[in-house]
């Protein structure tokens, strides 16, 4: 059962970070280059562009939650045969989904982030607030029920070493906030990136184990696994590594 669980953790890292760098590198980053800015810097949990722009500003959470909608795509057109691929899959949906979702209710109520540099200026604000912060309401609870179906399609196991929803769902969800604080104690701008930045990315993923809570309570029975892997817990430190040690203390051009 531990490498088991191992497994799975190796799962949530690497998924985690695909996570946030289809946010912060890919989409920001990205998009500065594409308008023909320069990459000042990046890191897990902030992207600086030479030139400002709503469409930059956007690209990150627009760019997680395609990562999101490729990953549940592949599961329902190409579901991979190995459930540790699996499993990966489920959670980079997750964490993309609830990451970017997350922050449109962030943005709508608290006028900081993302989506709120992209609607400043734009009149009523308080409208485009609400706007904003519904629209992430719905669609986080849309990806809650969807990965719900996914988890129950993909990883249900009858192994006697299976976990119940809630706490396969949690262990990859601390696991994940873990490989967050890890990474963002190393950002040049201070510790207290945990608290501003890497926490509040990390934890705003508790769609996760609210679809683990959900599963449990409307099929008492069903359990959750997947088999152990020593290839999937290597590639997973691995990628848990170079992320905490190349985007912890951030790249600099």
């Amino acid at each position: 059962m531990a490498k088991s669980v191992l497994t799975l953790c190796a799962c949530a890292l690497a998924a985690y970070a695909l996570a946030d760098i289809a946010h912060e590198t890919v989409g920001h980053g990205g998009m500065c280059a594409l308008l023909g800015g320069k990459i000042v810097y990046v890191s897990t949990t902030f992207e600086d562009c030479s030139i400002r722009s709503r469409i930059v500003d956007g690209a990150g959470p627009c760019a997680g939650i395609a990562a999101a909608l490729l990953c549940w795509l592949w599961l329902h057109v190409f579901p991979p045969a190995g459930r540790v691929a699996r499993a990966f899959l489920c959670l980079g949906f997750a964490f993309a989904a609830f990451w970017n979702f997350g922050y449109l209710i962030k943005s709508g109520l608290t006028d900081q982030g993302d989506w709120a540099f992209v609607i400043a200026g734009l009149t009523p604000p308080l409208l485009w607030r609400a706007a904003i912060a519904i629209t992430g309401a719905a669609s986080y609870w849309l990806s809650i029920r969807l990965l719900a179906a996914l988890l129950a399609r993909h990883l249900a196991s009858a192994e006697p070493s299976a976990l119940k929803p809630l706490a396969f769902t949690l262990i990859a969800y601390l696991a994940a906030a873990a490989l967050a604080s890890i990474a963002a104690f190393f950002d040049p701008r201070g510790p207290g990136t945990i608290l501003h930045d890497a926490l509040p990315s990390s934890l705003g993923a508790i769609g996760l184990p609210l679809a683990g809570w959900f599963l449990q309570r409307s099929n008492p029975a069903l359990r959750l696994a997947v088999p152990a892997s020593p290839a999937w817990i290597i590639a997973g430190a691995a990628a848990a590594v170079a992320f905490v040690a190349v985007l912890g203390p951030g790249l600099r051009f």
